[in-house]
């Protein structure tokens, strides 16, 4: 039978990215690739980052496949159902996975999908694969596990779910060459003037933040042996002249020997290019701080999420504010930029946790920081603790998960003002002490101002 793999992810379609132009390929599915050849099963992978759905169409149509993966995550939903109706009218087997596939499976399944592989895809989609070659029906898959699937009767079977055992280092590297990894290489070439490849060390997150999904991994951690890394990246520079990495695993610096490994492996290579990497505050020490900056990493993102330690503790993160505080430090006192994810709207959160977490990353001075307004993902405890308190202007087939409302928290007006209002605030700290340009300092103080009335103002309305 012959498969089809794409992850419908379109760069024409994404404003923030074209603001940011960093794109990166769809690793995941690059793994799927090369673990199916490597296991003799032919994949066609169709790339669609710098595509349209109209090119992705005519791949299609060309290829003619008879099953058609298709990866799903908080982005790509519409265009997913778009496909599965594609597929129900071409007689395609419509088959997905991600982190979004397994939490919606009902709807997904409804809606016409015909197979949706739970947690890690390699082993399931083989065992799918290897079923249909051998004339099995998509209605008896019950036999493998981490799948879902609807019997003839349109009962919905959900078969056990099995955390993967398999070491990662058994998995071949990603399959770069079944795309035009070059586009991407030239993208970032053209706007940063740096050759970036991505690549992961470990699959999986042990901790347990209650709004993160674990949909994929559950609360799983497996390492690669940094070996293994340290070839990949020597082979990233031979092959594609890599000059930049990001590492995307959920956290880098879970390990501190392993990190030390690396260092050395590293060092024996004479291989030293700037990355990024994430990280968590109570996951990390000066001396790894130093380590990272030697293996030329310029840039660690934390989940800093709130100022608020109340809330910290409410999202079950694991971490303190004092934590946070200090390896910040450490970054910055080490030639370091210290990078925070910021989150507003989390259940509970009141003004005097806003203003705190203002105040905290004002006060604290990252070099960058991105924010987001929370949403409840399914599959999550979150989800769990709010599940009846959610609101949905539209059905399902309608909206994305992160357009998810939460009755009890202010208006999405007052987030927006506690955004700006940080970022004027943010803003003019940097600017005292400076004689000029007091236009600019007079413009942030005006406008701090301006969005602590309007926070006021909207304090008295909820949803």
């Amino acid at each position: 039978m012959k498969l089809a793999l794409t992850h419908t992810y379109f760069i024409a379609e994404d404003p923030h990215e074209q603001a940011v132009m960093k794109p990166y390929p769809p690793l995941g599915l690059l793994y799927l690739s090369a673990w199916l050849k490597q296991n003799g099963v032919p994949v066609h992978l169709i790339d669609t980052t710098f595509s349209t759905y109209d090119d992705l169409l005519g791949e299609l149509q060309r290829i003619r496949p008879d099953i058609l993966g298709i990866h799903c995550n908080l982005l790509t939903k519409m265009t997913v159902l778009k496909l599965i109706r594609y597929c129900r009218e071409h007689g395609i087997i419509a088959l997905l996975g991600g982190p979004d596939a397994i939490t919606q499976a009902r709807e997904f399944l409804d809606y016409g999908a015909d197979i949706i592989i739970a947690g890690e895809g390699e082993d399931p989609l083989l065992a799918v694969m290897r079923h249909l070659e051998t004339g099995g029906s998509l209605r008896t898959l019950h036999h493998i596990p981490n799948l879902a699937f609807k019997e003839t009767s349109g009962n919905i079977v959900h078969t056990e779910r099995q955390a993967s055992k398999r070491p990662l280092d058994a998995f071949p590297w990603p399959d770069r060459e079944a795309i035009d990894l070059e586009r991407y290489l030239e993208t970032w070439q053209k706007h940063h003037g740096q050759r970036s490849a991505s690549l992961i060390t470990a699959r999986g997150c042990a901790f347990t933040c209650k709004w993160c999904s674990h949909s994929v991994y559950g609360w799983t951690h497996r390492r690669r042996k940094p070996e293994q890394v340290v070839a990949e990246i020597r082979a990233l520079v031979a092959r594609y002249a890599v000059d930049h990495l990001w590492f995307a695993d959920d956290v880098f610096t879970v390990n501190k020997r392993w990190l030390q490994k690396f260092h050395g492996l590293m060092q024996e290579a004479g291989i030293r290019l700037p990355f990024e990497c994430i990280s968590r505050a109570d996951r990390l020490d000066e001396e790894m701080v130093i380590l990272l900056r030697d293996l030329g990493c310029y840039r660690i993102w934390f989940g800093a999420e709130s100022g608020s330690q109340r809330i910290l503790d409410a999202m079950s993160r694991g971490v303190t504010r004092e934590e946070i505080a200090r390896a910040t430090r450490w970054c910055q006192q080490h030639g370091l930029q210290a990078g925070y994810f910021v989150m507003f709207g989390y259940p509970g959160e009141e003004l005097s946790d806003i203003y705190q977490t203002i105040e905290f990353v004002e006060t604290q001075q990252p070099d960058i920081y991105l924010t987001t307004v929370a949403y409840p993902l399914r599959g999550t405890a979150l989800f769990g603790e709010v599940e009846k308190d959610i609101l949905a202007d539209k059905g399902w087939e309608k909206h994305l998960q992160r357009e998810l409302d939460i009755r009890g928290r202010f208006t999405r007006d007052l987030y927006d003002f506690a955004i700006k209002k940080l970022a004027s605030d943010y803003r003019n700290r940097q600017l005292r002490g400076r004689l000029k340009p007091l236009h600019k300092r007079l413009f942030h103080w005006l406008r701090s101002r301006y969005c602590h009335l309007q926070i006021r103002r909207l304090a008295g309305h909820k949803t």
